[in-house]
């Protein structure tokens, strides 16, 4: 699209840097501005971290802390708003991480976002898709919400009104659908029912002979792959843990398991199964979080360890390897190097990270502990649901980040909090290339841990 605007920049200090006339081009990535005879400006969706539309009026406010003021866009206006915001929305959908397989789209509503409290925040016109593992609402005038299915508690149908409401308190009201209500509410339904069966098919493959109330039970603690806490499964089933011990000898991580196992506080250790984002060419994998004790004490540590593996067979993954399993060691050795026979079937690398600020930790009573420990399970849940179980956002450094090849991770973390806060929490990554360099590499990075005081400080293999 491409219209005549008029159009003034301001700085940081809300000085004017630029103005003039021009011709605005919308296309996939960017926004340009061409001048006669003067130098083109090229915007990038990223680069725009907010936009406001008033008295036929558009002000784009920028990442680096600028201000660019459009109007004159005459009957073009409306036009050019709705596809301003429409074409950085559908980049956003890629780099807040939320793209995965469709079901169904199109679905033209009008929206009301509420909070905890029932007031409104957000409404307006909206188009709504509905995806594997979640529902999107893509509004004409401002960002995407994406509402994984795992949040939701309840759905109310009346009135040609769908009101869903989330675990976080915060609800979303879908109306005016049309002759498309009930087809959405529908696939809606239907969406949902898929991803609870996912779940339960997963735990009834790992304990086949469990009745259909304790596999609903336990699927409903570990609903589209988030991690559910030892005790919790265990008052569900006494034979789960013995059968995920024995996919854990299969995935030939029996002695990374057990070592870790030893370290934890085992009533605490959490275990969650997720579908990978490519269905049969990556497989079911299983992750585990292992809250660790503080050497020799009953008392937590401040170091929280997750791992993960697949649960497809040797042979599945040699031919279909799970994405972001080409992975390259602290020492710069790709790890994909290993024979198939050492290497094991895990996603490359074990994440550490802290549970809470090193200082704090020092000064902090057991039960504080505890109930740390709660909060950030819940954060690494809702950040790995967010991210869509991405970890590459999670381990990048902030040069990484840097490149190009990782816009989309760079952006995510500006727009996803729980994401940023596990950012600033972890503390490194140890490769799998045998049981004995894993032990020795976790055992430097858990004395590091223990010993350093400074927040910032990340472990690289060599510290010691």
């Amino acid at each position: 699209m491409e219209v005549a605007v008029n159009y003034k920049l301001y700085n940081d200090e809300s000085n004017i840097e630029n103005e003039g006339e021009a011709r605005a081009t919308l296309d996939e990535k960017y926004l340009t501005l061409t001048v006669m005879f003067g130098e083109p400006m090229l915007i990038a969706y990223t680069d725009i971290v907010g936009i406001s539309d008033y008295d036929y009026k558009v002000d784009l406010f920028l990442t680096s802390k600028e201000k660019l003021n459009l109007w004159g866009l005459g009957y073009q206006y409306e036009d050019f708003l709705f596809q301003l915001y429409k074409l950085r929305n559908e980049l956003m959908l890629k780099y807040l991480l939320m793209e995965e397989s469709l079901i169904k789209a199109g679905f033209e509503a009008q929206y009301t976002r509420l909070d905890p409290n029932g007031q409104t925040n957000q409404t307006g016109t909206c188009e709504v898709r509905l995806y594997e593992s979640g529902l999107v609402v893509l509004p004409q005038k401002s960002e995407p919400i994406r509402l994984p299915y795992c949040y939701i508690n309840s759905i109310n149908k009346q009135d040609y009104k769908l009101t869903i409401a989330t675990e976080y308190l915060e609800k979303i009201e879908v109306t005016r659908l049309g002759q498309n209500f009930d087809p959405f509410a529908k696939a809606l339904s239907d969406a949902i029912s898929k991803m609870i069966l996912r779940t339960q098919q997963n735990i009834k493959e790992l304990i086949p002979e469990a009745i259909p109330t304790t596999i609903y039970k336990i699927a409903t603690l570990m609903k589209d792959g988030r991690a559910a806490k030892r005790k919790e499964i265990e008052q569900q089933s006494t034979d789960f843990w013995r059968r995920l011990t024995k996919k854990i000898d299969e995935a030939g991580i029996t002695t990374e398991y057990e070592f870790l196992n030893a370290l934890a506080a085992k009533d605490q250790v959490c275990v969650g199964i997720k579908r990978g984002l490519m269905g049969d060419l990556t497989g079911t994998y299983m992750w585990m979080m292992f809250p660790l004790l503080a050497s020799g004490t009953n008392r937590l540590s401040n170091t929280i360890v997750l791992e993960a593996f697949n649960l497809q067979d040797t042979s599945e993954n040699k031919e279909h390897p799970p994405e972001n399993t080409s992975t390259v060691s602290e020492t710069g050795e790709d790890s994909n190097n290993q024979s198939e026979k050492q290497k094991p079937a895990t996603t490359g690398a074990t994440y550490f990270f802290r549970v809470m600020g090193r200082k704090e930790y020092l000064q902090s009573m057991d039960e504080d502990l505890t109930r740390k420990l709660g909060d950030f399970i819940n954060n690494v849940n809702r950040s790995m649901i967010e991210i869509n179980f991405r970890r590459e956002s999670i381990y990048l450094t902030d040069h990484q980040l840097d490149s190009t090849e990782y816009t989309q991770y760079r952006f995510a973390i500006t727009k996803i909090p729980a994401l940023k806060i596990l950012r600033e929490q972890f503390v490194g990554r140890v490769m799998h290339a045998s049981p004995e360099q894993w032990i020795a590499d976790v055992t430097s990075l858990l004395a590091f841990n223990a010993k350093s005081i400074d927040d910032t400080e990340k472990w690289s293999k060599g510290d010691q």
